[in-house]
């Protein structure tokens, strides 16, 4: 088996995200999926009657690199503690001003590597997951995309919460030989304005190059 056991921070976060199949957006949108990075390209986005300007923002310790609205900003531990109240919750969460609209990052201890066939695994234990904790969730798209030279899994569904239905789009990509999760998620009633938006933030999505990374691949080209 790829993996013997799942950190438990994954599903931590899964317990967090507040039982129908879907055809692979994979089979549908090509082996490299549908690029629409072009939705936050420009230095300006509209949503609704919002005009939002973007920027490129380098986080986890300058490895990975996404396009973000430069309104948002990182959520304070107290509304985290609220909205994620698990201890196991996303180690970054960058946020808007009415925190309704989240970006989080969940860099696990889970081995991954590039291999899709080994990314296709790690889902197919993460869906698990997913219908044991939310099996009210309703899918929408699910697949395995290249971008940026990375291979890169992701699952969209929306799930009941409190007092709404919540909105998610997660990512699952190998940073440094570790599992790395990014969720967008946003409610339900916010979705006809966001949801292109968080589509081409994942779009944006890269990891960046270290000096030991190009080292190590022109060691393999010996």
């Amino acid at each position: 088996m790829v993996m013997e056991r799942m950190d438990e921070s994954i599903i931590g976060m899964m317990n967090e995200l507040s039982d129908e199949d879907t055809q692979p957006a994979a089979i549908r949108f090509g082996p490299k999926g549908k690029n629409r990075l072009d939705v936050v390209s420009k230095s300006f986005i509209t949503v609704g009657e919002e005009r939002i300007p973007m920027e490129d923002k380098l986080v986890l310790d300058d490895l990975v690199q996404i396009r973000l609205p430069k309104t948002f900003s990182i959520m304070s531990p107290e509304v985290a503690a609220l909205k994620y109240p698990s201890e196991r919750r996303p180690s970054l969460i960058y946020t808007n001003e009415t925190a309704s609209i989240n970006l989080a990052f969940t860099y696990t201890e889970s081995k991954l590597t590039e291999s899709p066939e080994q990314l296709r695994a790690f889902m197919d234990v993460m869906k698990q997951i997913l219908r044991r904790t939310q099996p009210l969730a309703r899918w929408q798209e699910e697949g395995i995309r290249e971008i940026a030279g990375s291979h890169i899994g992701f699952f969209e569904f929306v799930a009941p919460a409190l007092d709404t239905d919540i909105y998610n789009l997660i990512s699952f990509v190998s940073l440094q030989g570790r599992a790395l999760l990014c969720t967008f998620n946003c409610t339900e009633q916010e979705l006809s304005d966001w949801k292109q938006v968080g589509w081409g933030i994942m779009d944006s999505l890269s990891i960046v190059s270290t000096e030991s990374d190009e080292n190590a691949k022109g060691e393999g080209n010996l």
